[in-house]
This record gives C-alpha cells, structure tokens and sequence, in this order.
C-alpha cells in the first residue's frame, strides 16, 4: 500500500478506485482461474476478501455467511459436490464498477455476465448463462482494499442446450 498523506483528494480516489476495481476483479480470476476440478478459489479470494467477509447469496439459493462458505457451496469439498460440479468451464465478465469512496470505507455496484458449460460427460449438454450486480461494501486494509460484505442481484439465468 502507498504512502498517501502527499496525495491530493482526488489523486487519492482515482488510486483507491483503481485498487477497489482490481480487488472485485480478483473475484472472477478466482472463478476463472480454477477451472473444472481445481478448486482452489480461495487462492485469488484470501486476497479479495477480509478475513471475515461475508456474502449473501440466498437469490441463487447459496449461503449467507462466509466466502468460505460460498466457496465450499459453489465447489464442494472433503467428497461433497459443489454447485458447480456440473459444469466443466465458465467465464465471468464484469462491467467497470460503480463506486463510492467514503475516507476507508466504500461501496461498488457491479453488472456481470456469466457463463457455465455443463458436463456433457455427465449428460449436461448445456450452456447456462447468468447475468445480474454484485452490491459489495468495501474496506481500507494494510494490504489494501477488500470485499467485506458482497450481495449477489440476478436479473436472469438461461439454461440453453448445446447443438452439436
């Protein structure tokens, strides 16, 4: 983190936007990153969240609670599928993030789009596209910002069948 006591007001926000900005983005590297299988997530999450970040996704019928949380409903773990088993890739594609700085402490609103193949080997011969805002409340840490609490809005999901 820079030392920013020289720093105009306006400098300073373009800064903490650019960091908030890179921080929500860090999200979908998680997703992005960790294809199939690979689970790790948390990998790219550690770092986006604060350690207690919390999350609210009862709309797509996940957990509120923690990101670990959400992280072991969407990819599962020790033996247990996650809801995202079923699909064998994805790609998640975020808009530029409306925000608003207020000293440590900020709010961003995010539109997305996100895509998912279905395992055609475990006969899920489908794309499911979804779409909607992640609403995140963000605060200043030692090690920059991070997401400390993140409320997911759908506007749609399509499941849509792959023609070969």
């Amino acid at each position: 983190m820079n030392d920013t006591t020289s720093l105009t007001p306006e400098l300073q926000y373009l800064l903490d936007r650019q960091d908030i900005q890179d921080t929500i983005s860090r999200y979908s590297l998680g997703q992005d990153s960790h294809q199939g299988k690979d689970s790790n997530i948390l990998e790219q999450w550690d770092e986006t969240f604060t350690s207690d970040g919390r999350v609210d996704y009862r709309v797509a019928g996940g957990p509120v609670g923690s990101y670990r949380d959400l992280a072991l409903w969407m990819r599962g773990g020790e033996g247990a599928s996650g809801s995202m088993s079923g699909f064998s890739n994805w790609q998640h594609m975020l808009s530029l993030p409306v925000v608003e700085v207020n000293g440590d402490h900020a709010v961003a609103r995010t539109d997305f789009f996100a895509t998912h193949r279905g395992r055609a080997d475990q006969g899920a011969n489908i794309h499911f596209n979804a779409a909607g805002a992640f609403h995140d409340e963000l605060v200043r840490t030692k090690k920059g910002w991070r997401i400390a609490m993140r409320k997911l809005e759908l506007y749609f999901g399509d499941a849509l069948a792959v023609i070969a």
